[in-house]
């Protein structure tokens, strides 16, 4: 196919890419979390979050676009800046992938034992233990030689969305009361420190951004045509994560019947698992390329695996699930800082403005942080 319908069916692929990337188990996880530490601010802190995404998206697209093949975002950082610099790119996702998925484990531990009462459960040892159950499941399935079949791959993001939507409108689980001890909002920030760490914990919702370095190059659109398709992608993920924060919670009025808390809870638990299964399988494949001896076999997902559960295990505080996201943020922030240098040396006048404002932005996140949080 060729001609117009070919150049509009690339944006189409380039936006279904984009947002296939970005939407995942995030659209359940991040919801109660930033309403935890923001409250009503939560839809701004989204929308906040979606335009720094989609700086991101838009910055890579156009850097890779004519300059690499279809690669990672390690791949791509490395053949613009150098090998060493997408290792260091794998190194942190690796790391932040074991942390990623601890936190994963930590919400879904903390809406199990939210069913019984429909009160949100202190981080407390019982939590912790579920958290470790579900990291057991997902490594142990991870080591099985199994592939999960792509049908349900391809289904998962509909499914998540759909709970993530009767979570919301339910007011399932629900927000912690102001000074309560709870695995999703760490007790005594400031409001401004509790927005920057929404924020921050916001970047695992973002690690798919990147996705746009192996499908723009695959597409070879022109830059309007490139530019669109990520706009069509930011403007999909827009709309559901900015939608979840702002349903109105029915739930909120009224409590959430036990049947109903727990089927929530058991399809909270299940769907979040095969997340955590899938991601442990891609952690390893990431660790995998960080020395050109080792394999992504059933050693290097074992030690991915360990890795988890230690993250977990430190994760035992108030506001375990953003404070554990903070490594995915980190690695996010890293790999897409190394994108905007790249950009700023090897763009055109107007990528180059695009690259450096993203990399101010990025680089003043930690110190606002530092000074936000006291």
């Amino acid at each position: 196919m060729t001609g117009p319908a070919a150049v509009t069916g690339g944006a189409r692929r380039i936006a279904a890419h984009l947002s296939g990337g970005v939407l995942g188990a995030a659209m359940l996880v991040m919801p109660p979390v930033v309403a935890a530490l923001t409250g009503g601010r939560a839809p701004l802190v989204w929308a906040a979050h979606v335009v720094l995404g989609g700086a991101v998206g838009l910055v890579l697209a156009e850097l890779v676009r004519a300059r690499v093949p279809p690669a990672t975002l390690a791949g791509a950082v490395g053949a613009l800046l150098g090998p060493l610099a997408g290792r260091v790119v794998d190194g942190v996702f690796a790391v932040a992938f074991t942390a990623g998925q601890a936190a994963i484990a930590w919400f879904a531990a903390t809406c199990l034992l939210a069913a019984p009462g429909g009160a949100l459960p202190e981080p407390g040892v019982d939590v912790l233990l579920v958290a470790l159950g579900v990291l057991v499941v997902a490594v142990l399935a991870a080591l099985s030689p199994f592939p999960p079949p792509p049908a349900v791959l391809r289904a998962r993001p509909w499914v998540t969305g759909a709970l993530a939507l009767a979570c919301v409108a339910l007011g399932w689980p629900g927000a912690p009361q102001a000074g309560a001890h709870t695995p999703f909002a760490p007790t005594g920030l400031p409001p401004g420190g509790a927005v920057w760490l929404a924020l921050a914990a916001l970047f695992f919702a973002g690690v798919g951004w990147e996705s746009v370095t192996s499908v723009v190059p695959a597409v070879a659109a022109g830059a309007r045509r490139t530019a669109g398709g990520v706009a069509l992608g930011v403007a999909a993920v827009a709309v559901v994560y900015v939608g979840l924060s702002a349903v109105p919670a029915a739930g909120a009025a009224t409590e959430v019947p036990g049947p109903v808390r727990w089927a929530l809870a058991v399809a909270v638990l299940l769907v979040l698992t095969s997340y955590c299964f899938t991601n442990v399988r891609a952690a390893a494949r990431i660790t995998a390329r960080l020395h050109p001896d080792w394999r992504p076999g059933r050693a290097v997902v074992a030690v991915v695996g360990a890795a988890c559960c230690a993250f977990a295990c430190a994760g035992v505080r108030d506001g375990a699930v953003p404070l554990l996201l903070l490594g995915p943020a980190v690695a996010a922030l890293v790999g897409y800082a190394l994108a905007a240098v790249a950009a700023v040396r090897l763009g055109g006048p107007a990528l180059r403005c695009a690259g450096a404002v993203l990399l101010l932005v990025l680089v003043a996140f930690l110190p606002a942080g530092a000074l936000l949080t006291g």
